[in-house]
């Protein structure tokens, strides 16, 4: 309690509603002895009685007659708020925050199942952000962060939702004009067109030999669909993930210049704070989430 709110509020109503400090005592599973003395403190405290006693009668006394009222009141309004609190934290409905990693990933593969999970549970609002900056969950306030690529945030519970095979592509018209690549080493001499991932990590299919090359675009663009349009029209060689590339691939409009060097995958990973307390909303999100995922790579 604080200097201003003194000790012994529930006992004083005990006495008070069951007329008895031998009820009371009962009631709050102290003795009567202990009852009377509480009582007895919150009157010193106050510097006002609040009760008159006899041998065979209770009753208050004008002051006591205030304090139990406005007393009651506030219990009352204080039970409300924490029952709120706790049907609000275990309630399906209410808004849930997100952001998301955005581009092709967000628009046509993450927005479908949250679209999904808005119909399969009417009461859930949405707020979705697909901000290019890596937002931290905690200072901005949301409920879930979706992230592809390495973590380091230690501060939050990671789930993993999928992974992605990265591409090494380039136009067939591209590599025409330019040197046979014979090594991740030989991009260095080579247009390159980058996102966000400032180290590219290869791995030899045959000899397990790695490479990790410090990438210095000719074009810097967090926009997947720029940079593989840009890619599309030989302006230079780009890492792309699977889903954005496979219909070009097929179609032989992009190739691998390295086919003997594979790109490390990127994993998609759901982020939330370490907290024994997420609410109900957002712990039915995740696992729809994660449900979803695994169909999707069954």
């Amino acid at each position: 309690m604080s200097a201003n709110v003194p000790e012994g509020i529930p006992e004083f109503l005990a006495v008070v509603e069951t007329q008895s400090f031998s009820k009371a005592a009962e009631q709050r599973n102290l003795s009567r002895a202990r009852i009377s003395q509480i009582i007895s403190g919150l009157e010193k405290h106050m510097g006002v009685q609040l009760l008159y006693r006899s041998t065979r009668s209770l009753s208050l006394s004008p002051a006591g007659e205030t304090f139990y009222q406005l007393s009651r009141q506030g219990i009352d309004q204080l039970e409300h708020a924490v029952q709120s609190a706790q049907n609000a934290h275990a309630s399906i409905g209410g808004k849930i925050r997100i952001n998301s990693v955005g581009g092709l990933f967000g628009e046509a593969i993450l927005a479908p199942i949250m679209i999904r999970f808005m119909i399969d549970n009417p009461q859930i609002e949405i707020d979705l952000s697909f901000s290019s900056t890596r937002e931290d969950l905690i200072e901005a306030q949301y409920d879930l962060v979706v992230r592809m690529g390495s973590l380091s945030n230690s501060n939050l519970i990671g789930r993993k939702l999928t992974h992605y095979t990265n591409h090494l592509v380039a136009s067939p018209v591209y590599l025409t004009s330019m040197p046979t690549l014979k090594s991740p080493k030989d991009l260095l001499d080579h247009a390159l067109i980058n996102g966000s991932v400032k180290r590219w990590s290869f791995t030899h299919t045959t000899t397990k030999e790695k490479y990790e090359l410090p990438v210095l675009g000719k074009l810097t663009c967090s926009n997947g669909h720029v940079s593989k349009l840009a890619t599309l029209n030989g302006a230079g060689i780009s890492r792309q993930p699977a889903y954005y590339v496979e219909q070009e691939i097929a179609e032989g409009l992009l190739v691998n210049p390295l086919p003997d060097w594979q790109l490390s995958s990127s994993d998609v990973t759901l982020l939330y704070p370490k907290s024994r307390n997420i609410s109900l909303r957002v712990k039915t999100l995740v696992d729809y989430l994660i449900e979803a995922f695994n169909i999707t790579a069954n």
